[in-house]
């Protein structure tokens, strides 16, 4: 049952990431202030107000506002000040992480924020049912004095720091008064950030107001009276609410960016954060022996048409992939981007090398609430079927259901709606890859895969990007999934609005906190 729970939240997390485009958490902005109000229109309310339980991407909203983290990104995608001021590795092996803290932080209700208040919120994230919790419960934490925080990680890890910027939540650090009542987390807020939440100015579930903290270590920072999140569900509403001024900032989709196309009060942005396509599930064979093959599973790379099929899907805000990595990503890699040509012959060759000239059934689950990824499944059954691999569909019309099906172990494999992606490439093929992998359903061990990123995580800043796309290459040679699609994020929001952008390297939008209407 926890590793259902979990899962179901980790996969939510990740199809809002793409359904709804990907929320805020990272940069570094500067200072100034002003008497304007922001309103940011959600197709969803929050699960939660506790950073220990909320799912993430565009969910981030509902917390930047409220939790200062003790790292954020600049905007070149670097590692920039939160909380904390100065971090770094201790020593090598990628093991032992420091955090110090900037003096004078208080949180919103005036307490001091010390190492102590520090390490008992990252220890309370550890036994939360979110989706970024698993990766914090190999650690250990201390304090060697009250203005520092030692991490360490019983395996290496090159990319510790992310962990503590907002896009993992961990870093959002919630003051004693929150944990000793945890249960008001839910619904109000305890952190250090610029605004805190006012429930009296609130409605849960269609609105929530977030005014200035007077506690705040940088007054300067606070550039808006007042930050509102509106949960408008229908897309075309919302779309209509931000041509109309009710709103400045929405995610959008391709279906409704074009509507926006020419209006010079809207601006829009948009970029490629998630692959969509199939995790091949059953690479030992147990449920389709043809799978165990990397023959068979390099013909499904080489049968498909990924252009085609992108264009047919995603129109303008789609990108043809066959690696399980976005361009502008650490895992992204040339080499991997020539492995695959659409070569129905190759494929059929391959096929019949591996003795299934007549083909074989894969049986696949995926979920029908995801219009795009029943389209693009679709598509991929279709030119499938030409080289004499049939596709077994079973749609779930839920989450639920989709979670139930996958861990049966009666599909040999799966689309992940709507897509994986956005992180650094030592997360971001945890999920699928590994033997632990919450995706890797049948614990199929790799010796490959292993090698490949135990290498990546004891590098270094030199080595960390070759390792990175050298795991990538490891995964599409031996053709662990079948990747189609690169989705786009799309962003839409009031031209007027000044700091709305990509951080490099994430999927990420700057954090509601630095925009200004200046």
């Amino acid at each position: 049952m926890k590793r259902r729970t979990v899962l179901h939240a980790s996969i939510g997390a990740v199809a809002a990431l793409t359904l709804a485009a990907c929320g805020g958490g990272n940069g570094n902005g500067g200072g100034g202030s002003g008497p304007a109000t922001l309103t940011i229109g959600m197709s969803s309310a929050p699960n939660s107000l506790d950073p220990a339980q909320i799912a993430t991407g565009p969910f981030v909203n509902y917390l930047d506002p409220a939790y200062a983290s003790l790292l954020t990104r600049n905007a070149d995608g670097a590692l920039a000040p939160g909380l904390a001021d100065t971090w770094g590795y201790v020593g090598s092996g990628n093991t032992t992480f420091k955090l110090h803290l900037r003096g004078g932080a208080k949180f919103a209700d005036g307490t001091p924020l010390t190492a102590a208040e520090v390490v008992a919120s990252l220890t309370y994230f550890q036994k939360g049912s979110g989706p970024a919790a698993s990766y914090y419960r190999p650690l250990t934490f201390s304090t060697p004095d009250g203005s520092t925080v030692v991490i360490k990680s019983p395996t290496p890890n090159p990319d510790m720091g992310a962990l503590f910027t907002p896009a993992f939540l961990g870093g959002a650090v919630i003051s004693p008064a929150g944990l000793k009542a945890p249960k008001k987390l839910a619904s109000a807020t305890f952190g250090a950030g610029p605004y805190v939440y006012s429930a009296a100015e609130s409605v849960s579930g269609d609105h929530y107001v977030y005014v200035p903290n007077k506690n705040f270590y940088d007054q300067s920072a606070i550039h808006f009276k007042k930050i509102t999140v509106r949960v408008i569900p229908n897309i075309n509403s919302e779309v209509q609410a931000l041509k109309s001024g009710q709103i400045d900032f929405m995610y959008g989709s391709a279906d409704v960016a074009p509507a926006v196309a020419g209006n010079s009060s809207i601006a829009t942005i948009k970029k490629p954060t998630t692959w969509a396509g199939l995790f091949l599930l059953d690479r030992d064979g147990t449920v389709v022996k043809g799978l165990a093959d990397e023959r068979v599973r390099q013909a499904l790379n080489y049968a498909v048409d990924r252009t085609a099929i992108t264009k047919a899907v995603y129109g303008a805000y789609g990108t043809p992939v066959s690696q399980p990595a976005m361009p502008g990503y650490d895992g992204y890699s040339s080499k991997a981007a020539k492995m695959y040509d659409h070569d129905p012959a190759k494929a059929r060759k391959l096929l019949a090398e591996a003795g299934y000239a007549r083909g074989l059934t894969i049986p696949v689950n995926y979920g029908s609430f995801d219009p795009s990824t029943t389209k693009l499944v679709q598509a991929v059954q279709d030119q499938l079927d030409k080289v004499g691999v049939r596709l077994k569909l079973s749609a779930a019309t839920n989450f639920g259901g989709w979670i139930n099906d996958l861990l049966s172990k009666k599909f040999a494999a799966t689309v992940l709606s709507p897509g994986q992606g956005g992180d650094e490439n030592f997360y971001a093929q945890q999920a699928g890859f590994t033997k632990t992998g919450i995706m890797n359903v049948f614990g199929v061990d790799d010796p490959d895969v292993d090698a490949a990123f135990t290498e990546l995580a004891a590098s270094d800043k030199q080595s960390a990007g070759p390792a990175a796309q050298a795991l990538t290459d490891v995964i599409t040679r031996k053709a662990l999934a079948l990747p189609v699609s690169g989705a786009d994020t799309i962003v839409m929001y009031k031209a007027k609005l000044k700091g709305v952008t990509f951080v490099p390297g994430s999927g990420f939008v700057t954090s509601n906190t630095l925009w200004t209407s200046r």
